[in-house]
């Protein structure tokens, strides 16, 4: 199953999009971007205001990098300049795998699965797969 999000920041709460097809086993979540990553994050929102600070100190949107020198890629002259948003990736998974039990996820109490947008705001995909025990 596929999940197609419109990301409006960094942080889409998409726990309530986890439904699972098993009773018990795994779920895993996978994106293909390679300027996102899926997480599992507590849902508050100063804790989500401290990490896109974090990530503004980490890799800076003005900042310089190689990444967004056009001229020497091969790539089309309207190329995203993103390269913070490859950098701030590495500090994030493309996939989590979380249990189910009884047809629900194993999460905690406070645990909610996200999906991080690393560059603006736009069209992104989460595979889900479930894999029976």
């Amino acid at each position: 199953m596929n999940l197609t999000y419109k990301t409006n920041g960094t942080f889409t709460n998409i726990t309530k999009d986890i439904t699972p097809t098993i009773d018990n086993g795994l779920v895993v979540l996978f994106t293909k971007h390679t300027t996102c990553g899926i997480a599992i994050l507590e849902d508050e929102s100063l804790l989500k205001k401290d990490m896109e600070s974090y990530l503004e100190r980490m890799a800076p949107k003005c900042g310089v990098y190689a990444h967004d020198d056009i001229e020497k890629r091969d790539v089309p002259p309207e190329e995203r300049l993103n390269g913070y948003s490859h950098i701030r990736s590495m500090l994030f998974s493309p996939s989590v795998t979380i249990p189910v039990k009884d047809g629900k996820l194993g999460l905690g109490k406070w645990q909610s699965v996200f999906l991080v947008e690393l560059d603006p705001s736009r069209e992104r995909e989460v595979e889900v797969t479930c894999i029976q025990q």
